[in-house]
This record gives structure tokens, C-alpha cells and sequence, in this order.
């Protein structure tokens, strides 16, 4: 337990000088390039307390050395974890250390000087760790787009930009995969929604994070030349995901939660316009991921299920409101995953199940519903995701 003098002055430095945003500080001339793990130990045990799995819905500050997401995402964060506080001790370091090489220890106004941080110019990694050759993002479920009766997903190359198309039951890659179109890497999210047009296929809807519109696109191919703007402000939302009919109108609703509040807002569709949406909970911003997955209960409403970034547990929440209420605890350790995804009954059994990556190998993973445990159960379906 941290003295009250050392927790003043980790308040301190967490309110009045929180990391990195880009325009922070200016360069220096002397701009330090690296620094010893002892080092960043002290600069984390003044930032947090020396929690490298630090997380408070309340601050927007993560991770031991306490970045802000906009910095973690800007310096290549994410090819660790969506959020710093889900990745390791070391993969946060590299991160501090392109923030170092860049900012200079200024980047940590008051931590990064009092340990130090520009005069310890020690490499901390020599050897970056071998990562999965390829790198899939958006995985995106789209039911059946090849007529063989078992669900089909597309997914975007990080590396690329291209997306792909993956056959059920097994999602594997290598020749099996099509290709389906390029430049994806621009879209923030991507989200099939089911057939909206009424042609039989299903669709999706994606949003450029170049300008915040969301975008129609039309199965099975899903080409530029069938786009259709149908909102404007969706960067204003994240973890929009896809959870079936709610309103008895025959279309399928989206949901989605409001960066600056953590509100969660159901919008309906087609067009998923602003006016129709309504507010159904509050701080979801909690939540690192949302996902729909189908009727889990029997009720004949889509359930969600979603994962708590403070402990890493998965949850289930029923529909339509998804309220607290209704919460059912399905699993533990899930901060270890990513790119959840619902991809309907790919086994047979008339049940829902589940893809998801993990992040330390980049192994893919299909889970069975209903309570989608790990351990022995889950499947492994592919690597270098």
C-alpha cells in the first residue's frame, strides 16, 4: 500500500499531467530514445502505482504508464491489445518507448524526470518478440454468403488493407480465402447487419474514420460500387454491434455506446439515423468488448455479451434493454482475447457460438454457446489472426 504522500502525488500526476497526448509537450533537443525496464518501473510506480493492469472507467488513462487511447492507438498500440491496460508489462514499454523517442521524457511531466527516464539510455527489448505474419482486424460475421448453409465471415489484412472472405465452419485462410476489396483499413468499424435490402444477402455497415459516416455495404461482395451514406457523427460512437430485431419491425437494430458518456443507445434499422435511436443504459464505456450473439435464453430476443475491461469477465445481458439487471457472469480472463465475434450456429447444435483471437499467440478460437467456456472446450480454428 502506497504511503498517502506517494498517493497525493500519483493523483497529481494522473490528473494535472496525464500522458501523452500528442500535442503535449514540444520536442527537446536531447530527446531520450530508451530507457532500462528498471526505469520504466519507477516512472509506472509514480503513474499508477506500479499496476501495469491499471483501469478506471472514470479517467481516460491507461495501463502502468498511464496513456491516453488516442496515444496508444497513434504509436501502434493496438497490435498488443485495444486497450494498454490488457497488454503486458513489455508491450507497454515498447509503446513508452516510441512516446520516449518521440516526446522526450516530458511525455510524463512529473514522473518521467523524478525517475530519471532521459538519462537511462538503455535498449529495455533488444529482440521485438516474432508476431503472427499476417494480421486480421473487423472480423465481421455475415451468415451464409456461399450457399453451403453454415455461416461465413469477412475480415480486413491490417497489413493491407484488403478484405477477405472466410468459409464456416473453420474460418481458415491460406488459398480458401477470397478476396473481396481493398482499402478497408480506413473504416473504424466495421458491422454486418443482415439483409436490409431485401435482396436475400446479407449486408454490413462500416464507418470511416476519415469523416465519421457510416456507409451501407451490399453482399456478398461488398465492393465501393454499392455504398450508400446513411449517417453522419458515428465517430462519435464506438462497439457498435449488430443484435438482431428489437422492435418487431423486421429490421435489424443496432447498438452502440457513446464515447463521451459511456451511454448505451439502441439505433433502429435501416438507416440507423440519429433520431430513431434510443438511450438503454449507462456506463458501458466500461466494457473493452460488445457482442452480439443471438437468443441465448430461449427467450426469442438477441442477447449480447460483453467483456469488463477492470477484470477481464465476460458477461451475459438480455435483451432488448441490456440492462444491469440481467447480467450473468459466463467467464473469466477474457481481457486475453480480442476481436470477438458472433458468428451464429457453426457446429450444429442449434446454438449460437463464438470466434475470438489471442492476443499473445494470434491463435483463432471458436467457442460454443451457450456459455462459450474456455479450457478444453473451446476449438482452435486458425493462427496468425
Amino acid at each position: 500500500m502506497p504511503s498517502r504522500a506517494r498517493r497525493m502525488f500519483s493523483r497529481a500526476a494522473l490528473v494535472a499531467a496525464p500522458l501523452a497526448a500528442l500535442t503535449l509537450c514540444p520536442l527537446t533537443a536531447t530527446t531520450a530514445t530508451a530507457a532500462s525496464v528498471s526505469t520504466w518501473d519507477k516512472v509506472a510506480q509514480c503513474e499508477s502505482s506500479g499496476n501495469w493492469s491499471y483501469y478506471n472507467a472514470s479517467r481516460p488513462y491507461y495501463g502502468g504508464l498511464q496513456f491516453l487511447k488516442s496515444t496508444w492507438d497513434a504509436f501502434g498500440g493496438k497490435q498488443y491489445a485495444e486497450y494498454p491496460h490488457q497488454a503486458t508489462k513489455e508491450q507497454q514499454i515498447r509503446i513508452g518507448e516510441k512516446v520516449l523517442a518521440t516526446q522526450g521524457e516530458g511525455a510524463w511531466p512529473t514522473c518521467g524526470p523524478a525517475a530519471g527516464l532521459g538519462s537511462d539510455h538503455a535498449e529495455p527489448y533488444p529482440d521485438e518478440p516474432s508476431a503472427p505474419q499476417s494480421k486480421m482486424a473487423h472480423l465481421t460475421p455475415v451468415g451464409d454468403l456461399t450457399g453451403d448453409g453454415v455461416p461465413d465471415m469477412i475480415a480486413v489484412e491490417a497489413a493491407s488493407g484488403d478484405l477477405y472472405r472466410y468459409s464456416g465452419p473453420n474460418f481458415t485462410g491460406g488459398t480458401s480465402r477470397v478476396k473481396l476489396g481493398y482499402g478497408w483499413n480506413g473504416m473504424s468499424d466495421i458491422v454486418g447487419v443482415g439483409d436490409l435490402t431485401g435482396d436475400g444477402v446479407a449486408d454490413i455497415v462500416a464507418v470511416d474514420a476519415s469523416n465519421g459516416n457510416l456507409y451501407r455495404y451490399s453482399g456478398p461482395n461488398y465492393n465501393g460500387g454499392t455504398k450508400v451514406q446513411i449517417g453522419t457523427n458515428w465517430d462519435s460512437m464506438t462497439k457498435i454491434a449488430a443484435v438482431g430485431d428489437l422492435t418487431g419491425d423486421g429490421k435489424p437494430d443496432l447498438i452502440a455506446v457513446e464515447k463521451a458518456t459511456g451511454d448505451l443507445y439502441r439505433y433502429s434499422g435501416p438507416s440507423y439515423g440519429g433520431s430513431s435511436r434510443v438511450k438503454i443504459g449507462t456506463g458501458w464505456n466500461a466494457m473493452s468488448d460488445i457482442v452480439g450473439v443471438g437468443d441465448l435464453t430461449g427467450d426469442g430476443v438477441a442477447d449480447i455479451i460483453a467483456v469488463d475491461a477492470a477484470n477481464g469477465n465476460l458477461y451475459r445481458y438480455s435483451g432488448p434493454n441490456y440492462n444491469g439487471g440481467t447480467k450473468v457472469q459466463i467467464g473469466t480472463n477474457w481481457d486475453a482475447m480480442t476481436h470477438l465475434a458472433g458468428v451464429g450456429d457453426v457446429t450444429g447444435d442449434k446454438v449460437p457460438d463464438l470466434l475470438a483471437t489471442e492476443i499473445a499467440t494470434g491463435n483463432l478460437y471458436r467457442y460454443s454457446g451457450p456459455s462459450f467456456a474456455g479450457g478444453a472446450s473451446r476449438v482452435q480454428v486458425g493462427t496468425n489472426w
